[in-house]
């Protein structure tokens, strides 16, 4: 029975560390928020106090952390996953951290000796416990069927993009996609709103019509139009408002290397900047309809406004 290791028991980590566990493996986790170890805990997962320990013999390691910087600490420092794994280990990163950070870490894992393979996600929270994510392969491509193999238990499609930064960039232009869907879909439903729309018709018609998208019928901003959406649950986070912004920040980065503005991401990329400064940073992204609702927008400038002639 193979064992691996799983750092980052979280929203994301935490159901696909179980989906894992559930297909036979004997999983070792590590959290530092001291709940989520214990909810790790609870069901299941053999959890340990440092990265050292979950790495020992194991025959792969798996992160699912918050950002960049996170990822480069705990795989390339003192003690970390790749001083610490065994030689015939693969480490895979589910996180999302950027192209630049994931060049570093291939680097680090070259002059580590160590396989390293950059697999971010997306599917959100439904995909984790449902097994159906799908992972963006980056790094060489002879450790490609191995990783792959494992990661079947939590994906339904699962591509190999290229080499090192090719994953994190495909999951970068993907979520530059979804960041500017859920704003928008924030601004339209709170536009209907305001033109005294029935909310829930109106999400019945968009569901069957031009401006349907994934997060407008699974992440619906408008408390009560998806029983499991994290607005009728108090905007519980499913995907926090600050990591969108994150997430758009680099792909807002990545339109500067390659000589793009990427206007629409940046107009999206402010309000959520706004919305995570105003106290909603921790809260789902779709909160951010909670900010517009608030908002007393000033006439537009004459000089937008479109005549018919």
């Amino acid at each position: 029975m193979s064992t691996i290791a799983w750092i980052g028991l979280g929203h994301m980590g935490h159901p696909m560390s179980q989906r894992m566990r559930k297909a036979g493996y004997v999983v070792r986790g590590v959290d530092i928020d001291p709940a989520a170890a214990k909810r790790a805990r609870r069901d299941g997962i053999e959890v340990v106090d440092t990265v050292a320990e979950a790495c020992k013999g194991v025959d792969a390691v798996f992160t699912m952390l918050p950002a960049g910087p996170d990822v480069k600490k705990v795989l390339t420092g003192p003690g970390g996953v790749f001083a610490s794994v065994p030689a015939k280990a693969v480490v895979v990163d589910c996180s999302t951290i950027g192209i630049e950070y994931a060049l570093e870490i291939h680097k680090a894992a070259d002059q580590a000796g160590r396989a390293f393979v950059e697999a971010p996600v997306s599917g959100g929270t439904e995909g984790a416990v449902a097994g159906t994510l799908t992972f963006m392969l980056g790094g060489e491509e002879k450790y490609k069927d191995p990783v792959t193999t494992l990661l079947e238990p939590m994906g339904s499609f699962i591509s190999y993009v290229g080499g090192a930064g090719a994953g994190q960039a495909a999951k970068v232009v993907n979520n530059l996609i979804m960041g500017v869907s859920v704003t928008v879909n924030c601004e339209a439903m709170d536009l209907a709103r305001r033109l005294d729309l029935d909310l829930k018709a109106f999400f019945e018609i968009v569901e069957h019509s031009s401006g349907d998208n994934w997060s407008f019928r699974l992440w619906n901003p408008a408390p009560g139009m998806v029983p499991e959406a994290p607005s009728s649950h108090g905007y519980k986070a499913g995907f926090k408002t600050w990591l969108l912004a994150k997430d758009l920040g680099l792909a807002l980065e990545a339109g500067r290397n390659a000589g793009v503005r990427l206007a629409t991401a940046e107009s999206a990329h402010q309000r959520l900047l706004e919305h995570a400064h105003a106290g909603g940073a921790d809260l789902d992204a779709t909160s951010l309809i909670l900010m517009l609702a608030k908002e007393k927008n000033p006439a537009t400038p004459d000089h937008l406004v479109e005549t018919n002639r």
